[in-house]
């Protein structure tokens, strides 16, 4: 991720983002993908497994597999302001203890990070153009799960994508959203020894866990 894509990525989940965002998930809880996401890792078994949320955003993944047995985990966000207020609210009182919270770009700290059982990225790899570095990164470090939701590539997708970055060059933000192939997403999982055990698909996103 380069550094106006990181700049980028201040501005548009920035404090303000990310208090609508924590409002909604205390009224309604996780989104209905991250649901999906989290109840097919819950049906693997998470207990005593460590984990790394990549892109942890106000912590709905973090706290659901705390709660489901999961021994320990870190959150890697590149956003100051939402790893700012997760941190100040009383649900993280259950997690604080259990979960190691890191500010920065996941693919510049990669060298450093040891390898954990479960890997999530929920909607994180469309903020990268490289795909192949961050995907390929992230899943040498998971061990049993690689759990991700990511936009579909297909021409309804491709077709909104111009329109979301034009929004955001009008707006004189540097951060773009990427749509990656899915065949090449899926072909760096499999070449690092992982198989899709799990997939479904909304209008925009698709869920899929990968194991070992």
């Amino acid at each position: 991720m380069g550094c106006c894509q990181c700049q980028g990525i201040e501005n548009v989940f920035d404090e303000k983002a990310a208090k609508r965002q924590l409002n909604r998930y205390l009224k309604k809880g996780p989104s209905r993908t991250t649901r999906i996401l989290l109840d097919e890792i819950r049906k693997k078994g998470v207990q005593g497994l460590d984990f790394l949320d990549i892109g942890g955003g106000i912590g709905a993944i973090q706290y659901d597999l705390i709660k489901a047995g999961a021994s320990k985990g870190t959150s890697i966000e590149a956003s100051s302001a939402y790893l700012d207020l997760v941190r100040g609210e009383e649900f993280h009182n259950v997690i604080a203890k259990k979960v190691n919270f890191e500010i920065g770009d996941f693919t510049t700290m990669a060298s450093e990070v040891k390898s954990f059982d479960i890997v999530t990225l929920d909607k994180v790899i469309c903020c990268y153009d490289d795909m192949s570095e961050l995907v390929g990164l992230s899943s040498k470090i998971a061990r049993k799960i690689y759990a991700v939701i990511y936009p579909r590539s297909v021409w309804w997708t491709r077709l909104f994508l111009p329109m979301m970055n034009f929004y955001q060059i009008i707006k004189g933000n540097s951060f773009r959203v990427f749509i990656h192939p899915t065949e090449k997403v899926e072909g760096i999982l499999f070449d690092n020894g992982f198989k899709r055990n799990y997939y479904t698909k909304t209008f925009f996103w698709q869920v899929a866990i990968f194991t070992r």
